[in-house]
């Protein structure tokens, strides 16, 4: 049996993956995402950086914010201006401009997953990577070098190593 790959072997470094601050608005987020569609890429998520918080004078990852985290958001936001009950609310409010906006005025970083649990140093064994998805529910992880993250590990990179092993 063949040694199994190191995370940083499968990784997509950190500066092919699109970023944005904690600070921006899930406006300026959907904004990002829609240009990154329109360049072909089709990232499902974004890296939410610190513009104050610092790890080797670099700005420091502190979140993931992904498509499901904005539509949530926008949904709850809706749900708190409009004092709409749960099981009332319509999905259709999402094809409406004028109310849209208010929605999305909220900081990213009040939306995005924290990076407590699901992370990686790139010297972990992908292995490790498949058994943190799994525990932890979710399809991208970011991958450290001590406390700098170096790079993105998806589900997808590691679909396609198994692929290479067939």
């Amino acid at each position: 049996m063949p040694d199994t790959k190191k995370v940083r072997e499968l990784m997509l470094p950190i500066s092919e993956y699109p970023v944005v601050y904690e600070d921006d608005t899930l406006k300026d987020a959907i904004k990002k995402m829609k240009s990154i569609l329109a360049e072909g890429k089709e990232h499902r998520s974004m890296m939410v950086f610190s513009r104050t918080k610092k790890v080797c004078n670099e700005e420091q990852l502190v979140a993931i914010l992904t498509v499901r985290d904005i539509l949530n958001t926008i949904k709850r936001n809706r749900m708190l201006y409009d004092n709409t009950e749960l099981f009332t609310l319509s999905w259709a409010f999402f094809y409406h401009k004028t109310p849209l906006e208010q929605y999305t005025v909220t900081k990213v970083g009040q939306s995005a997953r924290p990076l407590v649990k699901a992370f990686l140093q790139g010297d972990d064994d992908v292995t490790r990577a498949i058994e943190l998805m799994m525990t932890q529910n979710v399809n991208i992880i970011p991958v450290f070098e001590d406390k700098k993250a170096i790079g993105i590990i998806r589900a997808l990179d590691i679909l396609d190593y198994i692929g290479e092993m067939l």
